[in-house]
């Protein structure tokens, strides 16, 4: 009998026949990434095309080079093309500045003769940031043991009262200059008692920090239109690693146009999905900028000029107070991106 029931069992699985799910090949379209400011720059442009997807893989997002891209100040009608400095990636020319109160937009003819075009974006005052102070929180999370924390930082400011303004703020090439431990340095799959192989070099290195962005920091002024206030304008999570011994970078206020920041807005809601039921379903979001020979086609990206206040931050971790415990490594600290490495820095 046990026989017979293995061999009904091997008969219904024998029935079943795989259901092949067939989705639709996405299209491949150009997305636009970039801003100028009244800051000195350079400014840059990034320009890609998104990566196709359908029941197989069938792209791969690519840089679009030897473009034609130039910048129009609508008021005087200059126009200032960009240099293509690497695959992709176009930077205007040195002293480039936009001038407040005045309106951009952005114009890129790709090699195969494409052309796309952005709404003007008007350049709005920003007011000087008056001091940017930074506090350590921490941050619960699903598992109590384990909660992350960093450093908020609080942007403060007098806002101005004769109109309605939009921030954006952005820290900027953060740096983390390491301290490992070479002299303690042991070969992978050693014991815990083998003596250390010590290293000739390097105990402290310049690590750019490439991975910090993970939201945006957006604010408009109903909550203190003309007021002197304070404003939460970024977040650096400790890792245990990151803040271990200094820390820099360039923090920027920006003065945005309300589609700026609505757009924006968006883009960090989409950034900071967490899976729940009450996300907002992901979308393609669509910027400013349209396609002239071809205006079905859909263009992704928001180009945007903006008034910019600028401060420089150095942090050492004798004046933080952090909860992450800080994890030491024994190893030449070069290792820690190659297989570019960082530029060693004295103590």
């Amino acid at each position: 009998m046990r026989n017979w029931f293995f061999l009904f069992l091997l008969f219904l699985y024998g029935c079943i026949e795989p259901y092949e799910v067939v989705v639709p090949e996405g299209e491949s379209m150009l997305s636009v990434e970039g801003h100028i400011t009244n800051g000195p720059g350079p400014h840059t442009i990034k320009i890609t095309r998104t990566a196709t997807y359908g029941s197989v893989f069938v792209d791969f997002i690519r840089p679009v080079i030897l473009a034609t891209v130039a910048v129009k100040e609508t008021e005087t009608g200059l126009v200032t093309f960009l240099k293509e400095t690497s695959q992709g990636i176009y930077e205007t020319p040195d002293g480039f500045r936009a001038t407040t109160g005045n309106s951009y937009s952005l114009r890129i003819v790709t090699s195969e003769g494409s052309e796309y075009i952005s709404f003007p974006s008007k350049l709005h005052p920003v007011p000087i940031i008056d001091s940017l102070s930074y506090r350590s929180i921490i941050i619960p999370t699903e598992n109590r043991l384990q909660p992350r924390s960093g450093l908020q930082l609080v942007a403060f400011f007098n806002d101005p009262s004769d109109m309605k303004n939009y921030y954006y703020w952005r820290v900027k090439n953060p740096i983390s200059s390491v301290q490992t431990f070479p002299e303690r340095y042991r070969p992978p799959f050693s014991l815990p008692n083998s003596p250390y192989q010590p290293k000739p070099c390097c105990s402290f290195c310049d690590i750019p920090d490439s991975k910090l962005i993970k939201a945006l920091f957006l604010a408009e002024d109903s909550n203190f239109n003309g007021l002197n206030t304070g404003q939460i304008a970024g977040f650096i999570e400790d890792n245990g690693f990151r803040l271990s011994y200094k820390y820099r970078f360039d923090f920027e206020q920006m003065a945005i146009s309300e589609d700026t920041y609505r757009f924006l807005r968006l883009i960090n809601q989409q950034m900071t999905l967490t899976g729940s039921v009450f996300d907002p379903p992901p979308a393609n979001i669509r910027g400013n900028m349209v396609c002239l020979t071809n205006p079905e086609e859909t263009v992704l990206g928001h180009f945007f000029a903006a008034g910019v206040s600028e401060t420089k931050i150095n942090l050492s971790v004798e004046d933080l107070d952090l909860f992450q415990i800080q994890r030491p490594f024994n190893d030449d600290c070069r290792v820690l991106t190659q297989p570019v490495a960082p530029r060693p820095v004295d103590p």
